[in-house]
């Protein structure tokens, strides 16, 4: 029993370490423009050049760059703006460091980056920050459980509502972020009838399950790992609690 309750707690460090790198990348995408931030990002967007109303879209800026160059991608607390292949990145605190780029569309003007700074109200990083702090720890308490030292079985409990609070807080997170970005992409799509396209990031969407799915087996193993100090204490008890 004591060997099996120490294996089943270090597949549970591993599981957690992972779950909590993917959180942190999911949580810095876009921040940089990197490759390894860069591409997890939430939702994409770009102007569609065979939309009828293209043609009344024009760009105020002396460059030779052409509105189908142009894409945004946006993420928990970054914007990436791709423009002829050159890539900036940055945080929503300095978006001024990005070059405005303002668009002309019928007499009305409105610049690039103002949609990110509208969808940045729509999903906030409030329940993804809460849960990596909870996943931490939960890793600091699962590498305490490992270690011979007093109050295990305390401990292993405490772990166990820990882990079930992760479990409940990024399943509505990871829920909520699935849904706003599907809804702000269709949104985005309808109300600009057609001229904006917009995708949602694959790579941000799973990392959310997997992370959400390595964060329930975590619960399951930590419940496993009470039972069985629950079943070796009856044991040595001899069968009673």
């Amino acid at each position: 029993m004591f060997v099996l309750s120490k294996s089943i707690i270090l597949l549970t460090i591993i599981l957690q370490f992972i779950s909590t790198v993917l959180l942190a990348f999911l949580l810095l995408g876009c921040i940089d423009s990197s490759s390894n931030y860069s591409n997890v990002y939430l939702i994409n967007y770009k102007f569609n050049s065979s939309s009828s109303l293209y043609q009344h879209l024009t760009l105020n800026s002396n460059s030779t760059t052409t509105l189908s160059d142009i894409s945004v991608k946006i993420g928990y607390l970054g914007v990436c703006l791709s423009i002829d292949n050159d890539l900036k990145c940055t945080t929503y605190k300095t978006l001024d460091s990005i070059p405005s780029y303002t668009l002309t569309f019928l007499s009305n003007q409105f610049n690039l980056l103002n949609i990110a700074q509208i969808f940045k109200d729509i999903v906030h990083p409030h329940l993804l920050m809460s849960s990596i702090i909870l996943t931490l720890l939960c890793l600091l308490i699962l590498c305490y459980i490992l270690l011979p030292l007093p109050g295990r079985l305390v401990v292993n409990k405490f772990g166990l509502l820990v882990s079930f609070l992760n479990m409940m807080l990024w399943g509505l997170g990871a829920m909520l972020q699935v849904q706003s970005c599907k809804s702000a992409t269709k949104l985005l799509q309808e109300s600009s009838f057609g001229l904006v396209m917009s995708s949602n990031g694959s790579r941000a969407e799973i990392m959310t399950w997997v992370a959400f799915s390595f964060i329930s087996v975590v619960f399951l193993c930590m419940v496993l790992s009470n039972w069985i100090d629950f079943r070796t204490k009856r044991v040595a008890n001899g069968g009673k609690v």
